[in-house]
């Protein structure tokens, strides 16, 4: 077949405008930064980013190829899983040793070499390919510090580009991209970036089993073929047409140094050998962790892929709002996350935008016997008053939203985002039909510091429930580690077992570890960078996602067929119907899209990303 798409795509721009106007007019609203100057395209690297939406400029590959890097072993796969290219003949070279710890940072101000920032949980992991390095803000320390990704959305130019690895990409096939590679780029342990790292990074990435944040984006089971030292081919299990769009979190570490330590998950969760602009020096689990600017970063003219102006960096987390603010008040933190419209008050600079998020409680409907009953869910839905709730809140900030995904999203209407009606009577009565027994407890699963006045809003939707006769409860975890082993024993866990591919039996299986237990309703404040329904069909629909509690093999087949329709009217009007049956199943309680307020010091720039992300390579001390 011949070539369908040329270079990287730009048929995103239509529904980023969507949220483009409205985090501008947040952000605006709660700042008191004067908006920066324009600044020339030569000057990218000095000049705060503009509100531009020209196409960004992509670097040529430079120099002559680097000698090819033999490929190290492919990543574990399941039962018929495929490595791509045969590899057999080459020998792995050495493990390139990590870098060796430096110096923890000198306590700069003078000079303005170092800033703070601090986030509302501690990591589980600073790997980047390990348990807990998720999706969420308080991972940018095993993500956007320290990795760049395949592709990467440019919020102010609608655009999908390229960071420091990647110099351009086209589809070759309904099934098959092939990316270009950047000349020169190299681990910051020194080993070379190439085919053969981006192949065993994709293949990683793609894996039910293995522990990342991509798979939920891509789909499973990808593999990759090297062409030559700086060209790779990623191949799709079905048709990806949009496919780069997808590849926003799919990162890459050293593979040789990776498969040296495979026995060694602690060193594989308190290190990442990335190539982002930030290399990790020290981790203090429980306290901080400090990352040096990675002095051979190379740079391209998008702003996401500029050189860091400030050389030290240190991640601290605090879970109150209130001890956040505190810090920006008193110079202790530079920049800090989620302080919440109250505090906001309390802070001299503020900036505010969406977050790509919905605070969502997903229902178990696999393995919890009440929630597993259609009317039971939709009981608990029109049990709760979400407006009444949330304007007492939110002081009438925030509507309510019942959609998994934000407006904007292909997929996503006013109808399957519409509040249910606050209806307990009827409440009661779909519970009567459903045969709901009270024996079995229906409970909210939580953590602390989740997100702003979380716990209060959870609280609410208890005593909602309460007050139809559910026997409800609310659990707290007291750490992100817990909560998190429960959102992540999903069906997917069965992936690797023999015959689950075929049969998808999730539900005639006992719930999977490592939980091994019903996760009741858990509360997550569920993201959806792409804004199309793929992510949601691919992660919390799925039978091949830990995340997922809902598992069919109708569904599957519809949502593989929704997937591999190109961008266009069919497309939207296939997810459109696969969000309209989320909403009348009741598989998730949608609350609100999540509005995140950012406290900042006095003296630093910067502006928030559409999702909740943090480049440190964007974050600079004013003049």
């Amino acid at each position: 077949m011949g070539k369908l798409v040329k270079r990287y795509s730009r048929s995103f721009n239509a529904r980023l405008w969507v949220i483009l106007p409205l985090v501008a007019v947040l952000a605006v609203a709660c700042g008191s930064a004067d908006e920066p100057a324009a600044a020339p395209a030569s000057e990218a690297q000095e000049a705060a980013p503009t509100a531009t939406f020209a196409p960004q400029m992509i670097p040529a590959a430079t120099s002559a190829p680097a000698e090819a890097m033999a490929q190290p072993e492919a990543p574990a796969q399941g039962a018929g899983g495929s490595s791509g290219a045969d590899t057999s003949s080459q020998a792995a070279p050495a493990p390139t040793a990590a870098p060796a710890p430096t110096a923890a940072p000198p306590a700069a101000d003078p000079a303005k070499n170092h800033a703070v920032v601090v986030t509302e949980a501690e990591p589980a992991s600073v790997g980047a390919w390990s348990e807990g390095c998720s999706a969420e803000i308080h991972s940018m320390g095993c993500q956007d510090f320290v990795t760049d990704f395949l592709t990467w959305l440019d919020d102010r130019t609608a655009e999908i580009v390229p960071l420091s690895g990647v110099v351009d990409w086209e589809q070759i096939d309904i099934d098959r991209w092939q990316f270009n590679l950047r000349d020169g780029v190299k681990f910051h342990n020194g080993a070379p970036w190439n085919a053969a790292a981006a192949k065993y990074g994709i293949e990683y990435n793609a894996f039910p089993d293995n522990p990342s944040a991509s798979v939920t984006w891509t789909g499973p089971d990808m593999t990759a073929e090297v062409i030559d030292d700086l060209t790779v081919h990623a191949v799709c299990p079905n048709p990806c047409p949009i496919y780069p769009r997808t590849a926003l979190f799919a990162d890459f570490q050293d593979p040789v140094w990776f498969e040296s330590i495979k026995d060694d998950d602690e060193a594989r969760s308190t290190n990442t050998i990335g190539f982002g602009p930030y290399k990790i020096i020290e981790h203090t689990g429980g306290v901080k962790t400090e990352f040096e600017a990675y002095e051979d970063y190379l740079p391209n003219e998008n702003w996401f892929s500029q050189m860091p102006t400030i050389q030290y960096l240190t991640h601290t987390w605090r879970a109150e709002a209130t001890v956040r603010a505190a810090m920006i008040r008193t110079g202790e933190a530079h920049w800090a996350a989620d302080i919440g419209f109250e505090e906001a008050e309390t802070v001299s600079k503020t900036v505010s935008g969406k977050t790509a998020e919905v605070y969502t409680l997903v229902f178990d409907t696999v393995f919890h016997e009440e929630l597993a009953k259609q009317k039971v869910r939709l009981a608990l839905s029109h049990a709760v008053d979400c407006q009444t709730m949330l304007d007492s809140f939110f002081n009438g900030q925030i509507p309510c939203h019942q959609a998994i995904s934000m407006k904007g999203t292909v997929g996503i209407t006013d109808a399957n985002s519409a509040p249910r009606e606050y209806n307990p009577e009827l409440a009661m009565q779909l519970l009567a039909e459903a045969g709901y027994n009270p024996d079995n407890e229906i409970n909210i699963n939580t953590r602390p510091g989740s997100n702003i006045r979380g716990e209060e809003i959870l609280e609410s939707v208890v005593q909602s429930w309460r007050e139809i006769g559910v026997n409800a409860n609310l659990n707290s975890f007291g750490d992100l580690g817990a909560a998190r082993e429960l959102q992540i024993s999903g069906c997917g866990r069965f992936s690797g077992e023999p015959d689950y591919q075929a049969a998808m039996d999730c539900a005639d299986r006992d719930p999977p570890g490592p939980a091994f237990v019903s996760s009741h309703a858990y509360e997550v404040a569920t993201s959806n960078e792409i804004l199309d329904m793929q992510r949601f069909n691919n992660s919390r629909l799925s039978c091949f996602s830990r995340s997922s509690r809902h598992c069919t093999a109708e569904f599957e087949a519809w949502k593989t067929e929704a997937n591999s329709i190109p961008e266009g009217p069919e497309r939207t009007k296939a997810m459109e119907e696969i969000a309209d049956f989320a909403y009348e199943q009741a598989i998730f309680l949608p609350f609100f899209e999540v509005v995140y307020v950012y406290g900042l010091a006095d003296d630093i720039d910067w502006q928030p990303y559409y999702a909740p992300r943090l480049r440190g390579n964007t974050l600079r001390f004013t003049e």
